[in-house]
């Protein structure tokens, strides 16, 4: 690297931030073909998938819940879910348990929909990283959340 160089590597891909991108790009790009077809963006799904989850894992399936499960900023989060409201696939209400919650659940068609997208997008993920063998797949898993771990903000 030359003293003239903004940069701390010699090569783009050198830079771990810069394949994250790569990577979080290509992803991005095979998933918004099956979310396409379900009218959702990746936001969208995130939270649907979550809300999900929480039902299966009898989670609390509140707004603060959310946001701590997916990292969303909370005018993130809640912006989306205005827009699925008004899609007609989830509804939100105060919770009965705590008056400073607000609870999020699916509507009918939101139910549906999700059970669909959530067997294309864990098929998709599959064909993803598949190049991975096994125990490539554990240590990128592995990784990843070390990576998340610390860098997740005190409180979290």
């Amino acid at each position: 690297m030359s003293e003239a160089s903004a940069f701390r590597h010699a090569r783009a891909d050198d830079s771990p931030g810069f394949l994250l991108w790569k990577l979080t790009t290509l992803w991005q790009q095979r998933l918004a073909t099956v979310l396409d077809a379900h009218g959702l963006t990746h936001t969208q799904f995130v939270i649907l998938a979550s809300l999900r989850w929480f039902e299966e894992q009898a989670e609390p399936p509140s707004q603060s819940h959310l946001v701590a499960h997916t990292r969303m900023d909370k005018m993130t989060l809640s912006k989306a879910l205005r827009r699925l409201e008004q899609a007609a696939l989830v509804k939100r209400s105060p919770s009965r348990a705590d008056s400073r919650a607000v609870t999020v659940a699916f509507t009918a068609r939101g139910r549906k929909l999700i059970r669909a997208a959530v067997a294309e997008i864990e098929e998709a993920d599959a064909r993803f990283f598949s190049c991975l063998g096994l125990r490539d797949l554990a240590a990128y898993q592995a990784l990843t959340s070390a990576l998340i771990a610390g860098n997740s903000v005190t409180g979290d």
